[in-house]
């Protein structure tokens, strides 16, 4: 057991040095992740998933869209983790996170700037929220995952009945200023 406590640790440390360089060069600062270094030296992996990797901090900012459509700002919205359409840098792109099993024609775009199109995300792993997210291809409504692969890199799946089944994108982050509110 001791062993298995030491190689943990040592690769939760690898990975936490390797998420520290890449959180300084997205121009995050070292409060989001020393909680997380400290409880990682201390050998508190029990607690890592109620470190600062599920506060809504960590999301927060705003995201360009793996199709370069839009941008949403993540933030917190009371007790859950919103976003709210920010720009839209082609309207007549529509997100490549089409219709469950259709195809959309730019005709079918919906309008949302300024438009919440995520709710209600709460944490449910490390770094990894569940909520909903509106599909303006379609104009529905799916159910939601977003993980944190990186500092800069959110992965964003939505589906009908399970996440194993969706479509995911992976957005990248454009700021971490944050205005997003219901």
């Amino acid at each position: 057991m001791k062993k298995q406590m030491i190689v943990i640790t040592t690769f939760a440390t690898v990975l936490m040095s390797a998420w520290s360089a890449q959180a300084q060069q997205a121009g995050l600062s070292d409060y989001y992740l020393a909680p997380v270094e400290a409880e990682i030296q201390a050998g508190k992996l029990a607690n890592l998933a109620n470190s600062q990797a599920n506060k809504p901090d960590a999301v927060a900012g705003t995201w360009l869209t793996q199709s370069g459509s839009l941008e949403v700002q993540i933030g917190n919205c009371g007790q859950s983790v919103c976003g709210k359409v920010s720009k839209v840098n082609d309207a007549a792109n529509v997100s490549n996170m089409t219709a469950m099993g259709s195809t959309a024609t730019p005709e079918s775009a919906i309008p949302v700037l300024g438009k919440t199109i995520m709710e209600g995300f709460t944490p449910i792993g490390v770094a990894t929220w569940s909520g909903t997210i509106f599909n303006r291809a379609d104009g529905q409504t799916y159910a939601c995952q977003m993980r944190m692969l990186s500092p800069t890199e959110l992965e964003v799946t939505a589906y009908k009945d399970k996440p194993e089944n969706g479509r995911s994108q992976v957005w990248t982050r454009v700021s971490n200023t944050v205005t997003a509110q219901k």
